[in-house]
């Protein structure tokens, strides 16, 4: 956890371009302290026609991202991960000409389990051990 969930039309990226996104919301999470294999980025691929927004079969891309490892500590905290994030999908879907929307859920941390164990968000020496080996390592 994170997650980001991006509802796409079939054939919207390509594999590469797939790639660079999945690097650029890694690198947030980096940034912030977070294990790179905590953050999982998925694709769901649809049919033209299975994709409207109010009665309009549409080309748009929604996306949801999933939050439990800790909140935004202030609003200043908030707003620059928004606009973080806005600011990689505007990369890569403006020049494509297609719009978007995202939504950021936040989840109680105390229900999150990785190989059933508590990610340590609340212990730094065992995150620390986390992020240098890049796997859930039991404590």
């Amino acid at each position: 956890m994170p997650r980001w969930t991006l509802e796409i039309n079939s054939g919207t990226f390509s594999k590469s371009e797939k790639q660079e996104i999945a690097n650029e919301v890694t690198k947030i999470y980096m940034d912030l302290g977070s294990p790179k294999f905590w953050v999982n980025v998925f694709f769901h691929e649809h049919d033209p026609e299975n994709f409207y927004i109010g009665t309009k079969s549409c080309n748009n891309v929604f996306v949801v991202i999933n939050h439990a490892a800790r909140p935004f500590d202030s609003e200043e905290q908030r707003l620059g991960f928004l606009d973080r994030a806005n600011t990689i999908l505007k990369t890569f879907l403006e020049p494509k000409g297609l719009g978007w929307e995202f939504n950021v859920h936040e989840h109680p941390a105390v229900n999150w389990r990785i190989n059933g164990l508590i990610p340590p968000v609340a212990h730094p020496e065992v995150l620390k051990e986390w992020v240098d080996k890049n796997e859930a390592i039991p404590y």
